[in-house]
């Protein structure tokens, strides 16, 4: 038998950050929106505060509740640790929510997230925080529910789906003839269907709705992103009236490294820290 492995003791800022000391308790959650069900997931330390910050997490594009490589997971455990309540659902046709895939639109999507947001806050207000479209998403959605919104986050905001699918005819890279031979896109095993492509294309601005979020807006984007440019999250910066932008030198659309999630990580504690 080879010997074991003789490492250091792993101790570091990088893997603190998305390490739990102690594990939270994890409860099912369900939202009910137009006669189906999503379902996701409440993070919590077992006897949270009436008055506790709540965080809701929004995931991207073909994603779920967990994030990619566990994002939101290691999100929900480091704000766990500090009190917060958190939460995120997988919307429909993606996770284990109703649905079909093939019949999701940003439009309907906004509105899964509205619900998600009124349903998080309760009776005060929640933190959103969205990765890729659902970073659009949630911003379209806090404009409607300003109310509701104590702060957003977005990262990697893929504003760019509007381009891609106007300008570049392509969805996530695919171009958009496999969808006009054959009915649908083989994305990694799920099936883009033209519903989504035909929602973008009948007119839909995910720039200025948004700018009626009156809040505080921190933008996170990679310097190497491979899937959104940075110029896509700089102009929601710019944007909103709240806006701030950090650029993360070397981070991808994913934010597949330890050290980016830090930041990640680093700049919720700052928000939090400062609505406190």
């Amino acid at each position: 038998m080879p010997d074991p492995i003789s490492a250091p003791s792993p101790s570091s800022p990088d893997l603190d950050a998305v390490r739990a000391a102690v594990d939270p308790r994890v409860s099912a959650v369900t939202l009910v929106h137009r006669g189906l069900t999503l379902r996701g997931w409440q993070w919590d330390d077992g006897s949270p505060r009436p008055d506790a910050t709540r965080v809701l997490l929004v995931h991207g594009f073909s994603s779920t509740s967990t994030g990619s490589h566990q994002l939101f997971v290691q999100a929900a455990r480091h704000l766990v640790k500090r009190g917060a309540v958190v939460r995120s659902y997988d919307r429909l046709g993606q996770g284990v929510s109703d649905g079909d895939f093939f019949d999701i639109t940003v439009r309907d999507e906004v509105e899964q997230v509205r619900a998600m947001i009124r349903d998080s806050a309760g009776a005060g207000r929640v933190h959103v925080v969205g990765h890729s479209l659902g970073a659009v998403e949630s911003a379209l959605a806090a404009a409607l529910e300003p109310e509701s919104v104590a702060s957003l986050s977005l990262w990697s905001p893929a504003g760019v789906v509007v381009d891609d699918m106007t300008v570049h005819d392509r969805v996530m890279g695919w171009p958009l003839s496999a969808l006009r031979e054959n009915g649908f896109i083989d994305l990694q095993g799920m099936a883009v269907g033209p519903a989504i492509v035909d929602d973008v294309r009948a007119g839909l601005d995910v720039y200025e709705p948004a700018r009626a979020y009156p809040g505080p807006v921190d933008v996170l984007h990679g310097s190497a992103d491979e899937v959104v440019p940075l110029s896509y999250g700089r102009r929601y910066a710019d944007l909103l009236p709240g806006g701030s932008l950090t650029v993360v030198d070397g981070a991808d659309h994913g934010w597949s490294s330890l050290p980016w999630r830090r930041r990640l990580f680093d700049a919720l504690d700052a928000r939090l820290d400062s609505e406190s």
